[in-house]
């Protein structure tokens, strides 16, 4: 509420009569060419509200525009993948920057530019099945849980990173009753684990081997990335190290454990280096991730948990 009174009673009237005109324009708009180019998850967050747009108006055809078209090249309700960069003038673009903090899932912002109401902010993307049963096969005799970790969210936001040497210590003591898959950027400054049931994919992956690897998984460990909402898609249950940089419900899906640092500057959505060291992160412990995916792995996890650290 505080919020609303600091922004411009101008600016709610111009967004309450954008927000009609797109409602209007769902029902009969014959053609619309949507962009989203700025990340993985970003992209994959776009498919609830495409769905919703499509089952609102069959006849729409919808012209998606990506750098991850093979995420969802072949989902039945986009007619058309193209690169970024070609897309059209006056393309839908597809972002939420400008609406948060917001205690809502960013795919309803999202719905929002095409005048849609998402209900499902369930993701889609496409997966090749044959890559994943090759995984599978691949690893049938590796200790399971089978649990892919993925440290760094993106370049854009390194505020979500947890800390490497808690990365370090959870991967040192998850070796010892499972096996580690690690996924995402390369880095020689992270430690390799030298043990059989241990295996380093970093930077060894293209993104129809990334979907399929977490399809293949029994679960996901990672900060607020692409593969969390690849995770959500494919079905594997996830452990989200999400600190404080935004709400959990911004992102949250069934199936999640989530372990969420509600302090004072939470959710802060900053971009620049935090002033106190990332506190959030650094609060949640490996012992608490470690019991997070105990905790899925023996299949106790309801519908959606949130684990606070206080």
């Amino acid at each position: 509420m505080k919020e609303f009174f600091q922004r411009p009673p101008l600016l709610y009237g111009k967004r309450i009569v954008r927000n009609a005109i797109r409602r209007w324009l769902t029902r009969w708009r014959r053609s619309a060419h949507i962009s989203c180019g700025a990340a993985l998850g970003d992209a994959l967050m776009c498919t609830p509200a495409i769905r919703a747009l499509k089952n609102a108006n069959p006849r729409c055809r919808i012209h998606f525009y990506t750098d991850y078209p093979d995420a969802v090249r072949g989902l039945w309700y986009i007619d058309e993948v193209s690169p970024t960069k070609k897309r059209p003038p006056r393309t839908i673009w597809m972002g939420y920057e400008d609406e948060v903090p917001q205690s809502c899932h960013l795919a309803r912002i999202m719905g929002k530019r095409l005048g849609v109401c998402v209900k499902d902010v369930r993701p889609d993307c496409c997966v090749d099945q044959k890559l994943v049963e090759q995984l599978r096969k691949t690893w049938r005799e590796l200790r399971r849980p089978r649990v892919l970790a993925q440290r760094r969210a993106s370049l854009f936001t390194p505020n979500k990173n947890w800390p490497d040497e808690s990365w370090d210590t959870l991967i040192g003591a998850l070796l010892k009753i499972a096996t580690v898959i690690e996924i995402g950027e390369n880095s020689e400054s992270h430690v390799h684990f030298a043990r059989p049931n241990y295996i380093d994919l970093r930077g060894k992956t293209d993104v129809k081997q990334l979907v399929a690897s977490i399809a293949a998984a029994d679960i996901l460990v990672a900060p607020v990335s692409g593969p969390v909402h690849i995770a959500s898609a494919v079905r594997t249950p996830a452990v989200v190290i999400l600190g404080g940089y935004e709400l959990p419900e911004n992102t949250a899906y069934p199936g999640n454990k989530i372990l969420y640092t509600p302090i004072e500057c939470s959710p802060c959505w900053l971009r620049t280096p935090c002033p106190i060291d990332r506190e959030c992160l650094r609060r949640i412990s490996p012992g608490s991730v470690l019991r997070a995916i105990e905790e899925v792995w023996r299949g106790r996890l309801p519908e959606l948990s949130l684990v606070s650290q206080d």
